[in-house]
């Protein structure tokens, strides 16, 4: 394993899942990685989240230690010689300051952009009320949901479980070079969401082929996250 290259608090993750053809992800897919199905299904995740308690080789960051993200994924598995590294792969990350992109780029190659993005999330007594939104063009653009507080048990063929079964990162480089990284944390506890809604101009943000928001996802759920390390990524050749 390659040492630790980030680390930081990822919590209040709001996951909602769209089913799509599995051609639409080819053109987005690393070299040395096959995609990964749920039952003959594919799927992209929209994933909203608090990153916090940012370290950079164990230093604190100086620079915008806590800040929402959204990012845009799909679910990717690579052959080793013991069995299969299950992943996922950025299509691309949206943060609140051209620095946090600028690293992340540097660093794994990753695509991002800069937005306005803001993060609310308030407690009651049973529910957590959880909001990320930006604006493009004026227009607010938001995923937002009424979630359980307390966790639920999702059995391992669920796609809950598939969704959250996730422990490399994959990156493509161009046609024949792509960087994994592993991401290492404790598993997360699922919450079902009770309510959600969702407003994302999924054509203006990913392109023609990304309409998918204009529907309801295939489904939505939070995990509440913990403490996880990035270790430096590795570079994988054809």
């Amino acid at each position: 394993m390659s040492g630790i290259l980030l680390s930081a608090h990822w919590t209040n993750l709001l996951v909602a899942n769209y089913e799509v053809d599995k051609h639409l992800l080819e053109k987005f897919l690393p070299a040395r990685t096959e995609l990964n199905d749920w039952n003959g299904k594919y799927f992209i995740s929209l994933v909203g989240f608090q990153f916090s308690k940012t370290k950079l080789l164990g230093i604190p960051s100086p620079f915008y230690r806590s800040f929402p993200e959204i990012n845009l994924r799909f679910y990717v598995k690579r052959k080793i010689k013991d069995g299969w590294r299950k992943g996922v792969v950025f299509i691309k990350e949206i943060a609140p300051a051209k620095l946090i992109g600028y690293m992340a780029s540097l660093l794994y190659n990753e695509n991002f952009i800069t937005l306005p993005l803001k993060s609310q999330i308030r407690h009651t007594i049973d529910k957590i009320n959880i909001e990320y939104s930006f604006p493009i063009n004026n227009h607010t653009n938001y995923v937002k949901a009424i979630v359980n507080r307390n966790p639920a048990n999702f059995a391992e063929e669920t796609l809950e479980s598939f969704i959250a079964d996730h422990y490399w990162g994959y990156t493509r480089v161009n046609e024949k070079i792509t960087k994994e990284f592993q991401i290492i944390h404790p598993p997360w506890k699922i919450h079902p969401v009770l309510s959600s809604e969702i407003k994302i101009d999924g054509e203006k943000l990913y392109g023609n082929d990304f309409t998918n928001f204009m529907t309801p996802p295939f489904s939505i759920f939070l995990m509440d996250g913990s403490e996880t390390k990035v270790t430096r990524p590795l570079v994988i050749k054809d």
